[in-house]
């Protein structure tokens, strides 16, 4: 007889060494230790069908399990905590609910909120002192020489009629220069009248810098030549074309060192024209605008008929705005 038994069996342990105890009785295997219960088998995963040994008659007799008859296998542990965390689950459900009917209650009871009520603190056009007409003339207060005086008149006085000063006053035709030592003209004598005359009515515009002709560079003339200016298109000049009875308007306007806004009416070959004219001084050099409407000669219109448009000041004060601002370049 061997040494290791009477089955000759080899000096290893075949569950794993002399650690894991003596080998199992016979035709019992033990289940591997360690694992995790199974209800099952009554013991360790695997102990059961399909293990070797497993679900077989115990020297023939009826299968066994472990734990014997009445055995109950141990809960899984937390099992407390998870009804714990159901409880959370339902008190936090019924509070939203509570809280999203009280909001309902709150917004039918109450109804709608009513928004606040507007501040009532318009400024009327009388209380600022500003006119309520929707062309009330608003020439560029910045508008001032591109230089330093003693000016001369500027080499392009065309550049004046700006895409602005083109579309205010109907220009349809391109503008025409004339430019000499002390004077600078640019003219449109063929543009459209505006709305309130015939169709086969027409308009002009010119614009005229200058200097004094005897002292280009003299202040005290230049000031005597823009009154002189005031005087012919107030028809106060015995020579003036300006009729005295036909002036509508005749006051100071802020441009320049000086400015004057006249409407009247002009002596246009034996038919009195209604014509708008804006004198404009700063320092040496004086600016004059002239704004005419005629009456057609095919149609033989009449010339009392005539009209400037409402907005003729605003138009006009624009483009003495952009024509001082051409002064110095």
């Amino acid at each position: 007889m061997s040494e290791n038994g009477p089955y000759n069996q080899p000096p290893q342990n075949p569950y794993g060494g002399g650690d894991h105890g003596s080998p199992p009785p016979y035709g019992r295997p033990q289940p591997p230790q360690g694992g995790p219960y199974d209800p099952n088998t009554g013991g360790q995963p695997g102990y059961g069908a399909g293990y070797p040994g497993g679900d077989q008659p115990m020297y023939g007799g009826a299968q066994q399990h472990y734990g014997g008859p009445g055995y109950a296998p141990p809960q899984p542990s937390g099992s407390g905590g998870s009804k714990a965390g159901l409880w959370v689950v339902v008190v936090g459900g019924v509070i939203i609910v509570v809280l999203v009917i009280a909001v309902l209650v709150t917004l039918v009871t109450n109804g709608s909120p009513t928004p606040p009520a507007a501040d009532d603190t318009t400024v009327t056009a009388e209380e600022t002192g500003a006119a309520e007409d929707p062309h009330e003339p608003a020439p560029d207060s910045d508008a001032a020489p591109a230089g330093e005086p003693p000016y001369a008149v500027p080499a392009e006085p065309c550049d004046a009629f700006t895409e602005q000063v083109t579309s205010d006053f109907l220009l349809t035709e391109a503008a025409e220069k004339s430019v000499q030592d002390t004077t600078a003209r640019c003219s449109s004598t063929l543009a459209e009248a505006p709305e309130g005359n015939g169709p086969d009515d027409y308009a002009s515009l010119r614009l005229t810098y200058s200097v004094p002709y005897s002292a280009a560079d003299s202040v005290e003339q230049a000031t005597a030549d823009f009154e002189a200016a005031r005087e012919d298109v107030t028809g106060a000049n015995e020579y003036s074309l300006y009729v005295a009875e036909g002036v509508e308007d005749d006051r100071e306007v802020d441009l320049g060192d000086q400015a004057r806004f006249v409407v009247t009416r002009y002596d246009y070959v034996g038919d009195e024209v209604p014509q708008a004219v804006l004198l404009v001084r700063s320092a040496n050099l004086n600016i004059r605008i002239e704004y005419q409407i005629m009456p057609s000669l095919l149609t033989g219109g009449s010339p009392e008929d005539l009209v400037l448009p409402d907005h003729t000041e605003e138009i006009m004060l624009n483009a003495g705005a952009e024509a001082l601002a051409l002064v110095g370049t």
